[in-house]
């Protein structure tokens, strides 16, 4: 998967293969106006690579919407990020 999938009846996102600092400008370029939709939840399941990239979006997902905002499958290296930058008060991680 290469776009990032909106799906409007569960205001959820489903996230690409990447999403990197490199892959992050083109990801919004596809899909303009992602970032003021009311996001609730986010999933990871296609995710294969990610970094700190993908939290800037979650902050901003986060804004549009009341958190915690729900992670789907986050895989455990971002959970890892999540700890680091203190945001679990605003993302929760389930499985699916």
């Amino acid at each position: 998967m290469t776009s990032i999938e909106w799906c409007e009846k569960k205001s959820e996102i489903t996230l690409p293969t990447s999403v990197t600092l490199e892959t992050l400008p083109q990801l919004l370029q596809q899909t303009k106006g992602i970032l003021s939709l009311p996001v609730k939840q986010v999933n990871f399941r296609a995710v294969k690579q990610a970094d700190s990239a993908v939290l800037a979006l979650l902050l901003i997902w986060s804004k549009n919407s009341s958190p915690p905002l729900c992670m789907i499958d986050l895989p455990q290296t971002l959970q890892g990020l999540v700890t680091l930058y203190d945001l679990e008060s605003i993302i929760v991680s389930e499985t699916s």
